[in-house]
């Protein structure tokens, strides 16, 4: 079973449990599945490129299903060129995280430098979720259009993280709900299967390794999601999406500062 990659017992257990509970999450509130799920997976001794690749097919599998549910709320043209400049901007953050895959003296150095990037994007995502307050607009200029996207093109190649940047243009439009829901669904969707050619053409096994445990974990999707979005139908998600936002927090701060408290 070379292909499901050589890991321990318990990192195969681990990975079923993120997977719940980061799909269980983006049930309950509407984000948080890569931001959860590849940290906790990377810091559990998953390649970084695995990681985001197994969470990619989660992420493909939630909003392909969303999007079909919300296909009547959705404008499909006013999704064409978002959509191409979110795919555009891919490679750039792929060719990225190779770069930092490769980079220093020894594996354990870029490790470090990984692990800290993805604390910063993390703290980055809390900023932009917590703290920035925005107001719907009829006629958004179409220049926050080609920043958003690109940004979360570069932030979904380099880090697998590229919802935030979306969302917070998505809160800009003058949308109800359903739509900006549908929207959001089709973004994610749209991305994932460039992302996946790009990281194993860029990577390889690694990445196939992170495809195939991301198939093989769609029962747990499935069953994550489910509860999830019953569970997110009876509490307060305001709520919480604060306690959502001081974990992610948390574990941006612990991964920029591990390499100086255990160094």
């Amino acid at each position: 079973m070379e292909y499901l990659g050589n890991f321990e017992v318990w990192q195969y257990i681990v990975f079923s449990g993120v997977f719940f509970v980061s799909c269980l999450l983006q049930g309950v509130i509407g984000f948080g599945a890569g931001a959860f799920g590849i940290p906790i997976l990377y810091f559990c001794g998953f390649e970084i490129d695995t990681a985001i690749a197994a969470i990619t097919i989660a992420s493909m599998t939630q909003s392909g299903i969303g999007a079909w549910k919300l296909s009547n709320a959705i404008s499909w043209p006013s999704t064409v060129r978002p959509g191409l400049i979110r795919i555009l901007f891919i490679f750039p953050g792929v060719v990225g995280l190779h770069y930092l895959n490769n980079y220093g003296d020894s594996p354990e150095e870029s490790r470090q430098l990984i692990q800290q990037s993805i604390g910063i994007v993390l703290i980055l995502i809390v900023v932009a979720k917590g703290f920035i307050k925005l107001e719907s607009q009829q006629d958004l200029p179409v220049i926050w259009e080609y920043i958003a996207f690109s940004i979360s093109g570069v932030m979904l190649g380099f880090i697998g993280m590229g919802g935030p940047a979306v969302a917070l243009w998505v809160m800009c439009q003058p949308w109800d709900s359903k739509q900006s829901r549908g929207f959001l669904f089709a973004m994610l969707f749209y991305g994932m299967i460039p992302l996946a050619i790009m990281l194993v053409w860029q990577f390889g096994a690694t990445s196939m390794t992170g495809l195939i445990l991301g198939i093989l974990g769609l029962p747990v999707v499935f069953m994550g999601t489910e509860i999830g979005i019953r569970v997110g139908n009876k509490l307060d998600r305001k709520k919480l999406q604060h306690y959502a936002l001081a974990a992610l927090f948390l574990i941006g701060m612990s991964a920029i500062l591990k390499p100086y408290l255990m160094g």
